[in-house]
């Protein structure tokens, strides 16, 4: 029997099977630390066993195309289903790489190979600011190599002379093999559908929540159907909550005017944010300049939060003095639009300084936080130098301009420190922690290495900490701390395995969305400010500093933190895709997206243990905070 019919079966069965233990790792990690239940095991099986073939069919349909190269009637002809095979091999190596990196980012992060991973492979910077060095992109390169290789071999030898021809053959005798297989498959990928859809209409939380355990997310409802059936769904009286999803574009920002005017004598500002200084570093151990500073005449704030759990949600909370979506940054960055604090300052005529220890394309605060700016304003320390070197030249920078600034000008000063992102650099002589992780290659490290990377992690904050304590000497024997305002803080904080995750940007707990807070204001005596603080809060308590007379609430979701009237209530954390809404009460997800919207466990403590309270009666205890949230969340955008 000629072979020819069943060449793209064969080579469509032989890269799913390839396929198939790649995808079964996301099915097992969805079975993980979940109570059992028969219809969830059977949904992951029909999702591991449906979801494989997806990420082939491109391949596959090359690989029909090409057909067998040999039964081409001519030279042309040849060449194209040549051609067609070649592609399907890259298409297929393809697929398998991107499994394999999709891997890698969830087993350490949390999540999938999503907008905001191909935002930071495209955007200048964005590589850099991940910690990644040759000891993880070397290896990761070679294989990924191979894996094309290794595809593109599979794929040009197959239409060939070879085993996989005489392989079709045999499996051309053997028909159910050869053409009934890609049933299963198929069928597997309708009936997960169908459970998902099920289980949506009777929100069984356990089947919908593995939805963002693949790769390939399987949104699909079937509400309608199932109650021409007769089914009844169960009640819900938290579905008013999906008013949390929204696609406007246009940003009203601010939605009053604000009334203010230029201070006689405007303060100097200096600006400090260390990326990922998570607030537990705030220790005379391991930031003793800072602890210093706060003890005799700063004010510390121990329950701070930032506005989300990445880089971007954290300083457009800081800046701006908004809640972080993606509409509103979206439309900031497209427009340019700077928030209102930088505009107050060039305004007062103020001498500007703001630099980086990576880069202010990524994120892209060159279109955003600093838009308004002048260019020549925005340093980048040299990137070809450590992480620890371009913080120690950026405090000789501002140094420098603060003993050659225009006295008759006020001054502002921002050093984004670069030190205590992943890898955690310091110099190799500076390491009061020890033992620490030599060496931080995420294709190696796991939770075992947890107290070796925390010590990493806190030498490169003892590092940061002195670059800080020079520029508070700087300040104290010049005397310029009687009208200079100090903000050292952090864009967001950073986990240790202590939830199961490394790094930040994957959930809310609290080790990811807590950063140091250290704030001095010219008279205002040293304190410790026990209530909740947020970094929404940080403009508007600054703006009266600035001579703003206007009420926070004409520019801000934030207040003023120096204002004995103000207590804060509840916040919120925002990522690229989510968002959490917090109080003393617990922590609630908000349908953002899917991914939050059909969550295995939306609801925990505010810290962070599991709870029996049911999510609807939370939303019913605590709608008027919730309701509160999503209006200051949608304010700025309008339709």
């Amino acid at each position: 029997m000629k072979p020819n019919p069943v060449l793209r079966s064969t080579y469509a069965l032989l890269t799913y099977l390839l396929v198939l233990p790649l995808m079964g790792w996301f099915g097992v990690l969805g079975m993980r630390n979940v109570p059992f239940q028969w219809s969830h095991l059977i949904y992951q099986l029909c999702a591991w066993l449906g979801l494989s073939i997806v990420p082939l069919l491109p391949a596959w349909l090359f690989a029909a195309l090409g057909g067998d190269p040999q039964s081409a009637a001519s030279r042309k002809a040849r060449i194209a289903r040549w051609l067609c095979w070649g592609l399907a091999g890259f298409l297929a190596g393809l697929a398998t790489a991107l499994l394999l990196v999709d891997i890698g980012i969830h087993r350490q992060f949390g999540f999938h190979f999503n907008g905001l991973v191909l935002n930071l492979l495209t955007t200048p910077g964005g590589f850099e600011s991940m910690g990644l060095d040759y000891r993880t992109i070397a290896p990761a390169a070679i294989v990924l190599a191979l894996i094309f290789i290794f595809h593109l071999a599979l794929a040009l030898r197959f239409p060939g002379k070879s085993w996989l021809r005489r392989l079709a053959t045999w499996l051309a005798e053997h028909r159910f093999f050869s053409r009934v297989w890609l049933a299963f498959p198929v069928t597997a990928l309708v009936a997960a559908m169908l459970i998902f859809g099920t289980a949506e209409f009777y929100q069984n939380n356990l089947i919908t929540s593995a939805t963002d355990t693949y790769p390939i997310p399987m949104e699909f409802r079937m509400r309608k159907f199932l109650k021409r059936l007769g089914c009844t769904p169960p009640p819900r009286k938290a579905l008013q909550r999906q008013g949390f999803r929204n696609t406007a574009r246009n940003l009203n920002y601010p939605w009053a005017s604000v009334e203010r005017h230029t201070p006689s004598n405007p303060p100097d500002i200096i600006w400090l944010v260390g990326e990922s200084l998570r607030a537990d570093l705030l220790s005379p151990e391991r930031m003793p300049n800072t602890w210093r500073f706060a003890e005799e005449t700063g004010i510390r704030f121990p329950n701070h939060y930032s506005g989300g759990n990445g880089t971007r949600p954290g300083m457009f909370a800081m800046f701006y003095s908004l809640h972080f979506h993606t509409s509103t940054w979206s439309n900031c960055i497209t427009n340019y639009s700077g928030p209102l604090i930088c505009k107050w300052l060039i305004e007062d005529n103020y001498q500007l300084l703001a630099q980086t220890s990576a880069k202010f394309t990524y994120p892209e605060f060159d279109r955003s936080v600093f838009a308004d700016f002048p260019q020549e304003c925005l340093i980048e320390q040299n990137s070809k130098l450590p992480p620890w070197q371009r913080d120690i030249n950026a405090v000789d920078t501002l140094l420098k301009a603060l003993n050659d600034r225009d006295p008759a000008r006020p001054f502002f000063g921002f050093i984004f420190f670069e030190s205590t992102h992943a890898p955690y650099t310091f110099p190799p002589e500076q390491a009061p922690f020890r033992p620490y992780q030599e060496n931080l290659n995420y294709a190696m490290v796991s939770a075992e290495q947890r107290e070796l990377l925390y010590n990493r992690y806190a030498n490169a904050a003892h590092h940061v900490d002195a670059q800080i304590g020079r520029l508070l000497d700087f300040l104290r024997e010049n005397n310029r701390l009687e009208n200079t305002i100090v903000i050292i803080t952090g864009d967001h904080g950073e986990e240790f395995y202590e939830h199961g995750r490394l790094g930040h940007n994957s959930t809310f707990v609290h080790e990811q969305i807590s950063p140091v807070l250290v704030m001095h204001f010219p008279g205002v005596p040293p304190a410790v400010y026990e209530g909740l603080s947020h970094h929404t809060d940080i403009v508007p308590t600054l703006a009266p500093w600035l001579g703003v007379t206007s009420t926070d609430d004409n520019f801000s979701v934030g207040g003023n933190l120096l204002n004995p009237d103000y207590h804060r209530k509840f916040f919120l954390v925002a990522g690229w895709d989510t968002a959490a809404f917090v109080n003393r009460n617990g922590k609630l997800l908000l349908p953002i997206s899917f991914k939050s919207s059909y969550a295995l466990n939306p609801l925990t403590t505010f810290d962070d243990q599991a709870t029996d309270q049911d999510e609807d009666e939370f939303y019913e205890a605590n709608s008027e905070q919730i309701q509160a949230t999503h209006a200051e969340m949608m304010r700025p955008l309008t339709r």
